[in-house]
């Protein structure tokens, strides 16, 4: 039976949901309804790509940096952290929330944000806190794990929609978790609002947060961009990268009828994809790197001014075809008074999303330094692509435990690999080094066991 309005209102609102994001939720769907969700975010003409002119850089080497860098250590007791922390661990071998998966010597990826943050706030004498943007699945479990701790740690809970059934627009109800999705993580805005946070860290004297992914261990607090960010009045920046191959499908930052924002691929009818995947069309995506002023963040809320341009989603589950709603959190952009795009080095993006990512970060590609941050290995040749292009292929990994394929995952060099195949039942020792383009490949029943020490080359 179909649910009414108020039905669903009823449906969100035990389940935990928000009442700003009840509201967002059914003026979406009543826009789906009606036909005219999002039209204006759909016309190619009225889209145009930033350029190199439309990003802002700062230069390592120049006065300029210098300065920036001043400005923003000393106004770093005014900044806070925060970390999206929804995701589960499910395609890295566990259904724990991915922060606890360990990242690198033996540190998870909340460990070593917490102890980066905790360094920082030795260093310069500041408070600065953590802030996680939990889902409803990994809220409690993270507060029971982490417990007591010196550093300040709060958090909030994103909210969950109900997935839409594309025939009648009713909620999909089989009674289960997969009724639910998240609300995309262009809901920060309302659940950090409406939590108190945001007003409660403005009382303690907060002002500018800087939010990441939780698995993006190379985005770090910078105070050359927090710097810059006061110095030039900014109350939004959005960091961004060239594109590269592998980024075909990241949100850019564009001119949208004429105002800044951020265009998804799935806002992107599929005639116009191979333009929008042009990496020397759309030069740069986002990071999902943002610098936000919290009093920005609270004007646009209680002036119902902040507009998020809606993304639908279409899935099928359990065999029902469904619409996901979600919104981007950059694309909050041009909601902004003075909004800006910064240029920063690939270094500062390294999502972990897969296993062979995971790989990457434990081997020594990256190394984690005395004051928790994760860098590249400066001795990775520079005729070298950024990463070392690894894929599993013929069930390697099927059972996502890193484990069970390497003795010592940490022990295994990548600083000189181009890139790594591996296909079927194949273990490494310790030591294995990888050099140049690199394919091993098992084909047999049996387990295929590369000794250790042993050297590969192309």
């Amino acid at each position: 039976m179909a649910m009414n309005t108020e039905e669903i209102k009823k449906k969100m609102a035990e389940r935990g949901v928000s009442p700003g994001a009840i509201a967002h939720f059914l003026s979406c769907r009543e826009s789906i309804i009606d036909g005219v969700v999002n039209t204006e975010q759909l016309r190619w003409n009225d889209i145009i790509p930033f350029g190199d002119a439309d990003v802002q850089q700062i230069d390592e080497n120049q006065d300029t940096f210098r300065q920036y860098k001043k400005i923003g250590e000393n106004h770093l007791e005014h900044a806070v952290v925060i970390k999206l922390n929804g995701g589960r661990s499910t395609s890295m071998g566990g259904a724990i929330p991915k922060c606890f998966v360990e990242a690198k010597n033996g540190r998870s990826f909340l460990d070593i944000c917490m102890q980066r943050i905790m360094h920082l706030n030795d260093c310069f004498k500041v408070e600065i806190p953590l802030v996680l943007m939990n889902s409803f699945f990994t809220n409690e479990v993270t507060k029971e794990i982490v417990g007591r701790t010196p550093l300040m740690i709060l958090n909030f809970i994103q909210n969950e929609y109900p997935r839409l059934l594309v025939k009648g627009m009713s909620p999909l109800d089989t009674g289960g978790e997969e009724d639910w999705c998240p609300a995309g993580h262009g809901d920060f805005y309302i659940s950090f609002y409406e939590s108190g946070l945001l007003d409660k860290l403005l009382q303690l004297g907060y002002r500018w947060v800087f939010i990441s992914n939780i698995d993006n261990l190379c985005a770090d607090i910078s105070p050359a961009i927090l710097g810059m960010m006061i110095d030039n009045g900014h109350d939004f920046m959005m960091e961004v990268t060239r594109k590269t191959p592998v980024d075909i499908k990241g949100g850019a930052p564009a001119f949208i009828n004429g105002h800044p924002g951020l265009l998804e691929i799935a806002q992107v009818e599929p005639e116009h994809e191979a333009e929008f995947q042009d990496i020397n069309t759309f030069r740069y995506f986002n990071t999902n790197n943002l610098w936000i002023d919290m009093e920005a963040i609270r004007d646009l809320i209680t002036s119902n001014s902040l507009h998020i341009p809606t993304i639908l989603n279409p899935k099928t589950v359990l065999g029902h075809p469904v619409i996901q709603i979600e919104t981007a959190m950059g694309a909050a952009m041009g909601s902004f008074r003075k909004p800006a795009a910064i240029r920063v080095p690939r270094s500062r993006f390294f999502p972990v999303k897969k296993m062979k990512d995971l790989l990457i970060l434990q081997s020594d590609a990256f190394l984690l330094n005395q004051e928790f941050e994760i860098l590249p290995n400066p001795q990775r040749p520079a005729k070298l692509p950024f990463l070392p292009e690894v894929s599993f292929r013929g069930g390697f990994m099927a059972d996502n435990e890193l484990k069970n394929w390497f003795a010592d995952p940490a022990s295994l060099s990548l600083v000189d690999a181009e890139s790594l195949e591996i296909q079927g039942r194949v273990f490494f020792e310790k030591g294995v080094t990888v050099r140049g383009r690199v394919k091993v490949k098992q084909t047999g029943a049996g387990e295929f066991r590369i000794p250790a020490d042993t050297v590969l080359t192309d």
